[in-house]
């Protein structure tokens, strides 16, 4: 990435492309922002989901409650096949290319295929973000039949069968998400591991990392865990705290996390959230991505061109300026700092706020990368460190 780019989120990224392939994406996606294209979209087509996650962000899935229940506890459906149809056609009139299916658990909805097969005919590139523990050995056949399908984006939460499946809280989950995971591969789809550390897991991040290596498969790291979107905040238990991200960053990931940055620039600090990137949550919400759980509008009562083109939210997104974010200017921590804007946002309810966990974290890079004196040996080309709006 250059100094002048602005970062896109690594959850849109696009996976199993290289050389000059990656080349070409930068400049289209380089071309959509300076353009306001939504060139990467995302629809959250259900919050069910198989597993219940210690960390999960939409609700505490120990709960008792409706997949579908909102803020407040005031009931809105999700969004029906016909309408999630509607939406993928509205997308791609307006320049969307890069579609990303997401959840809850995308295999839990039974209308997923209907969903593929319309991306097909509308030519997007997909890719999908899965648990991968319900891909049968026919269901992965079915979805690797789509040469539309760009890759799938798997989570794991352990090295071993105790520790991922103590956090998805689903005994043998460990070994049908890597079953699931061998299978998408043995049929040539591109396959990329997230690897989300907590207190849980923490003390699995080496032996993570080289199970990802032995394997060949590409992935990143995200330290960032943030306050549920339906405003609970159960899930900041599983956090790390500063002294194990320390540890972190002088042991398994002190390649990826300690590393001089660059002054930024109002290009450079400008992330992708509502110039190339957009997302449309499980109820019809239009959100800057989907890790941002800001509403510019709802495709039940307007066209997405129409929220696209002139929600207030998305304006304002797109004029901000470093001096905007009134902590983050002044800091002399910025350039060693992986700005999650989601995490601002469940932090403090602004787009502009930070999240003291995302500030510490920084201040611990540019302490450590200081103390260094000199540039840490580069990652594994396979690896990076998450960046998430």
């Amino acid at each position: 990435m250059s100094e002048r780019e602005a970062p896109i989120c690594d959850d849109s990224s696009v996976i199993g492309v290289d050389g000059d392939g990656q080349v070409l994406v930068a400049k289209v996606q380089t071309w959509a922002r300076k353009n306001v294209v939504p060139l990467n979209a995302a629809i959250e087509i259900t919050q069910r989901c198989n597993i219940r996650c210690l960390h999960c962000y939409n609700f505490d899935r120990d709960e008792p409650r409706d997949g579908c229940a909102t803020q407040g506890g005031s009931a809105k459906p999700e969004l029906s096949t016909e309408e999630i149809l509607r939406v993928m056609g509205e997308l791609r009139a307006a320049g969307c290319l890069f579609l990303m299916l997401t959840g809850g658990e995308i295999l839990s909805h039974a209308d997923l295929f209907v969903f593929l097969d319309r991306a097909r005919e509308l030519n997007f590139s997909v890719q999908l973000l899965t648990n991968a523990t319900m891909l049968q050995p026919g269901v992965a056949a079915r979805i690797a039949s789509y040469e539309n399908l760009q890759g799938v984006s798997v989570s794991l939460y352990g090295a071993t069968p105790a520790v991922h499946d103590g956090v998805t809280q689903m005994p043998g989950s460990f070994r049908r998400t890597w079953d699931g995971i061998r299978r998408l591969r043995h049929l040539g789809l591109s396959v990329r591991l997230k690897f989300i550390l907590m207190k849980q897991n923490a003390h699995e991040a080496e032996a993570m990392r080289a199970q990802a290596d032995a394997d060949g498969l590409p992935y990143l790291v995200d330290l960032t865990i943030t306050s549920r979107h339906d405003g609970t905040n159960g899930s900041l238990s599983t956090r790390l705290a500063a002294s194990t991200v320390e540890d972190l960053y002088r042991g398994p990931l002190r390649d990826l996390g300690v590393k001089e940055g660059f002054e930024p620039t109002d290009a450079s600090w400008a992330c992708n959230c509502a110039r190339g990137n957009v997302a449309i949550t499980a109820r019809g919400d239009v959100q800057p991505c989907i890790s941002v759980p800001l509403a510019a509008g709802n495709v039940r009562e307007q066209s997405f061109a129409e929220i696209w083109a002139s929600s207030p939210l998305f304006q304002r997104i797109r004029g901000l300026k470093i001096a905007d974010y009134e902590t983050c200017a002044p800091c002399d921590h910025k350039r060693y700092c992986h700005r999650s804007r989601g995490a601002a946002v469940t932090a403090s309810g602004s787009y502009t706020g930070v999240d003291p966990f995302v500030c510490a974290t920084a201040e611990i890079a540019h302490r450590l990368c200081d103390e260094a004196k000199a540039p840490a040996e580069p990652p594994p080309a396979r690896a990076r460190l998450a960046v998430i709006s």
